[in-house]
């Protein structure tokens, strides 16, 4: 008999192509690592390293001129000068009434003034701190980003120790079932306690308990992955290792070191508050009004321009604000040395037991290898009756176990590798693949 296949038109199958394609990237470690660069938390980091470039453009702005233009009315008791006069020109006003003297009580004003600081010692101090900060804000980025990274990694590893356990205890399911097959025709034909076929059930009700209670982690694992990359997991993706962490300078101590030494900049500035500061000014002036004398129209304009040196000689807020900027420092530096010895140990704390759980992983491996064997001659036995079904039974949860833990073993494993890696600032794209 001829089989005719339906025809495919070519564009269904490149989208088939395009979408298998595409489930298969989703299911890669890879993938999920390199969503976290897209998602609000990565914008967020982005943003504070932007907020923080305008620490010292803001310092740079106090450093530029800064021009204001004014215009006003005056109104005084007593006819007020439109300019300052010399008094030799003023006599000879005084002598010709004719002449409308530059004094009135009503006078509007408009002009231009400038202020520009030439030397403010603080200021220059305060932008190597602005400098510092924003150095401070793009490794506290790298550094969110690696934890990101790390926690991806270790409920990625939690997921495939859960979803293993689960596929363990549905072969011991399978196989206790397998079990009660011959089980059930031996209480049939009265060679076996109808007891028997109970205890039976009874370990299978236990492992559906079971593996529903691992579906309810499985989807809180899930959940927690979708959270921080944006892709739902359906199913556990692979792992393995590229390289080792490469240890070296503890990376997650730079973000606090830096801050330490912004912190001390900023002692710095506050006792250069004290210098003096040497500060350029000028104005113009063109006033309006009229004469006091004869009332006539008159209209004037004066500049001025000078430096000026200012020297604080006493301001109690410039010595509370030092004290405040001794305690940020001392703050920030206890802080930093808290920080260094917690993460010095723990680093120390995490090789070490890296070294042993895959020692673990080893010896897991060959007490699965053996309690197989063992469940093997069991069946054998209790089918030929020489043990008890309990005495079977113990073999089935022996090896469960022994998977279970062999499992759990290689998920620390993980789990430890993401956690040094956050610690040395290794980005975990090189080290797992």
């Amino acid at each position: 008999m001829t089989v005719t296949l339906p025809k495919v038109k070519p564009l269904k199958i490149g989208l088939a192509l395009l979408l298998s394609a595409q489930l298969l990237q989703a299911s890669s470690i890879t993938m999920l690592l390199n969503a976290l660069e897209h998602r609000p938390e990565s914008k967020l980091d982005a943003l504070s390293v932007e907020k923080s470039t305008l620490g010292e453009a803001a310092l740079n702005d106090k450093l530029m001129p800064k021009v204001d233009l004014y215009g006003g009315y005056e109104v005084s008791s007593s006819p007020n000068g439109l300019v300052p006069i010399a008094p030799n020109v003023l006599i000879g006003m005084v002598k010709d009434q004719s002449i409308g003297q530059p004094f009135s009580k009503q006078i509007s004003r408009e002009g231009v003034n400038f202020t520009w600081p030439i030397f403010v010692k603080s200021l220059y101090t305060l932008k190597d701190k602005a400098r510092l900060l924003h150095l401070a804000a793009k490794e506290k980025k790298k550094l969110n980003l690696i934890q990101r990274q790390a926690a991806v990694v270790g409920s990625v590893a939690q997921l495939r120790y859960l979803y293993a356990l689960k596929g363990a205890l549905k072969t011991k399911k399978s196989s206790i079932l397998q079990t009660a097959v011959t089980t059930r025709i031996k209480t049939q034909s009265g060679r076996a306690p109808q007891s028997a076929m109970y205890v039976l059930q009874s370990h299978i009700n236990e492992l559906d308990i079971a593996i529903n209670t691992i579906d309810q982690n499985i989807n809180m694992l899930a959940s927690k992955v979708e959270t921080l990359t944006g892709i739902h997991l359906t199913h556990s993706v692979s792992l393995s290792q590229r390289r080792a962490v490469h240890h070296g300078e503890i990376f997650a101590l730079k973000p606090l070191k830096t801050k330490v030494e912004a912190s001390q900049k900023g002692v710095k500035a506050a006792h250069e508050a004290y210098y003096p500061t040497l500060v350029s000014k000028g104005n113009y002036t063109y006033s309006q009004a009229d004469a006091y004398n004869n009332g006539k129209p008159l209209h004037e304009n004066f500049g001025t321009a000078g430096l000026y040196v200012t020297m604080s000689l006493f301001d109690s807020s410039k010595g509370t604000a030092s004290q405040e900027a001794q305690l940020a420092y001392l703050q920030e530096k206890t802080a930093y040395e808290q920080t260094a010895h917690s993460l010095h140990v723990q680093a120390n704390q995490l090789s070490r037991e890296i070294r042993l759980l895959k020692r673990s992983v080893r010896l897991s491996k060959k007490s699965v290898s053996d309690q197989k064997r063992l469940l093997k001659i069991a069946k054998v036995s209790v089918s030929n009756e020489n043990i008890t079904q309990e005495e079977y039974l113990r073999y089935e949860d022996a090896l469960a176990n022994a998977k279970a833990n062999l499992y759990k073993v290689e998920a620390q494993v993980w789990q430890d590798v993401a956690q040094l890696a956050v610690i040395y600032g290794n980005d975990l794209k090189g080290i797992v693949k």
